[in-house]
Parts: C-alpha cells; sequence; structure tokens
C-alpha cells in the first residue's frame, strides 16, 4: 500500500475552485498589507507588523507537509449532518467576511482614511481567509470530495495565518482609549501602593503620582497597551509555532497578555523610583525607552521559558510511539 507521505503532489494539480480561491485571498491580503503599512510605519507600538506576513508566510511553509498529507489522504466517513453544518457555517462566514471587507476597502479607498476602516477591512479578510481554507481543502489531489473531519483539520491549520492580522491592526480609537484608561487606573494605583508600603512619600491624584521632588504623569504609554499587542503577537507566533497541543497554545496566548500586564507594572514602577531619586525629567528619552523595550524582551524570555516546560514530556524515549520495553 502507497503511503500518502510518498503521493507525488502539486499545487498545480489542485482543482480550479482551490487556485481561484487561494490567489483571491493572496490578492485580499496584499490589500491588507498595503492597509496597514501606514499604521506600521507610524505608530512604533505597532512597528512589529512588518513581522506579520513574514511569520505567516513560515507557519505556511512549517504545516505544508501536514496540509500535505491531508490534500493526499483518501475521503474517510462523513457525517451528513456535520457536512451540511460546516458548509453552512463556512458558507456563511465566507460570504459576511468578504461583504466587510469589500464595504470597508471600497471606504478606505474612498476616504484614505487608515483607522476603522483598515481594520475593519482587516477583520473581515481574516474571517474570509478563514473560510475560504475551507473550501480550499475540499477536495484531494486526486478530486475526490474529502470527508468533513479531514477538511476541517486542513482548515484548523490555518488559524494563526489568517487570525495573526488582527493583533497587527489597531483596534477602533474608542475601545484602545477605553481599554488604555482602565489600565492607566490599574498601573498608578498599584505602584503608588508598592511606592507607599515601601516607605515612599507619595500621592496619587488622577493620573498623576506626587511626590517631594516633583512629579510623574501615567500617560497612555505607561498603561501597557503598547506593549500588550506586541507581547501578544509575539505570544501568539510562539504557540502556532513551538505548541501542537490545543489547551498549550491557548495557555500560551493568554499568558503573554499576563506577562506583558505585570512586566509592565515593574516597568512604571522602575520609572517612578527613578524620578523620585533622580527628578522628573531623568527618565524622558533613554531610560524611558529602554525600560519599554524591557517589557518586550522579559515577556519573551518569560514566553520561551513557558515553551520549553509545555515541550517537556515525562514519557521517557524508549516507551514513546509504541516501542515497548526498554531493553
Amino acid at each position: 500500500m502507497q503511503n500518502n507521505s510518498d503521493k507525488k503532489f502539486s499545487l498545480a494539480g489542485l482543482p480550479a475552485k482551490s487556485k481561484i480561491m487561494a490567489l483571491a485571498v493572496a490578492l485580499m491580503c496584499a490589500d491588507i498589507c498595503y492597509m496597514l503599512s501606514s499604521t506600521w510605519s507610524t505608530r512604533l507600538d505597532y512597528s512589529f507588523g512588518y513581522l506579520t506576513p513574514i511569520f505567516v508566510l513560515y507557519i505556511i511553509y512549517d504545516r505544508f507537509g501536514r496540509a500535505k498529507d491531508i490534500l493526499t489522504s483518501k475521503p474517510g466517513s462523513n457525517n451528513r449532518l456535520l457536512n451540511v453544518f460546516c458548509d453552512f457555517f463556512f458558507g456563511s462566514m465566507l460570504v459576511c467576511g468578504t461583504a466587510v471587507f469589500a464595504f470597508f476597502l471600497y471606504v478606505f479607498y474612498r476616504t484614505l482614511n487608515w483607522g476603522t476602516p483598515s481594520f475593519a477591512a482587516t477583520f473581515g479578510f481574516s474571517f474570509a481567509a478563514f473560510a475560504s481554507t475551507y473550501f480550499i481543502g475540499d477536495t484531494n489531489s486526486d478530486g475526490e470530495r474529502l470527508d468533513v473531519y479531514s477538511r476541517l483539520k486542513f482548515t484548523l491549520l490555518f488559524v494563526f495565518p489568517c487570525f495573526i492580522w488582527l493583533v497587527s491592526a489597531p483596534i477602533f480609537s474608542a475601545v484602545e482609549k477605553h481599554i488604555s484608561l482602565m489600565l492607566l487606573s490599574k498601573v498608578a494605583s498599584v505602584v503608588v501602593t508598592a511606592m507607599d508600603w515601601l516607605g515612599f512619600v507619595v500621592e496619587l491624584r488622577g493620573n498623576t503620582i506626587s511626590f517631594p521632588g516633583g512629579t510623574v504623569g501615567v500617560a497612555d504609554a505607561c498603561s501597557g497597551i503598547r506593549s500588550l499587542t506586541a507581547c501578544l503577537f509575539a505570544g501568539s507566533f510562539l504557540a502556532a509555532a513551538l505548541l501542537d497541543k490545543l489547551w498549550k497554545k491557548v495557555l500560551l496566548v493568554g499568558m503573554s497578555m499576563v506577562f506583558a500586564f505585570a512586566f509592565n507594572l515593574v516597568r512604571a514602577l522602575f520609572l517612578t523610583l527613578w524620578a523620585y531619586e533622580y527628578g522628573s525629567q531623568s527618565i524622558s528619552g533613554f531610560v524611558h525607552d529602554a525600560a519599554g523595550y524591557f517589557v518586550l524582551g522579559m515577556t519573551v524570555v518569560a514566553l520561551l521559558i513557558l515553551t520549553s516546560i509545555f515541550n517537556i514530556n515525562p514519557v521517557p524515549e524508549e516507551f514513546r510511539q509504541g516501542k515497548g520495553q526498554p531493553k
């Protein structure tokens, strides 16, 4: 019997429908890159967006082997009810996502507004692209219609390439402002509480921390909203590239936000202590920027350590993959 992995596979052998849909997704992706490029180049907190297409291509390349195995497999047993439901579900997602993308793409080119239209178009694109993968994997390389379970496995391989664009797109201004204000109050309150506990003379007035030598304003940049998006991006990539279990991926992405908030508290406390000791003007420039890079750097280190822990296999190698008892 011929192994699926040994069968010859060529992208050119895919059905015309699959190739057309793949080309359409690629063109939509090019538009998204163009729309978001302005944000990536003008906002330092979103400069990591330039890595998005690179990381997406890497994940697609990394999962090409598994996608090929599915597209060269024989159809298995099918669940007709689940098949009808998934066809309707992903079909509706494709239509709605494409409509949202097309409408806001039109608004963008008519107004050249780089804010809301770019995020809304990215939102529509992500769901349209994800639904497209379900239909791109509709048939195998022999032209046979795959069962719904194989199609779902194929679709789930592309969760990261489809949805990571949402992290690199600026969220609506009102939502971003609301989150920022909420984080600001938390950061300022925790910093003042910590300094008071350590014996420093400080007072919180709104979002301003006052002390005998001056004041420090907890600005939007200190809220952690900027580092939160960058750390979420890093955590999502590491989860997609280095982990295999869904619960591990979800936990790592969640921990990336926890680490971002925790290290941002450390950053805010450090800057306030520095200002308390050397004056309010001393935290501008290099000190402020270096503390900001500290948050992202420490979050990545913490995530790499957590990833290594997740990948520890307690089962001895000689017992894995049905090798049986050790000699």
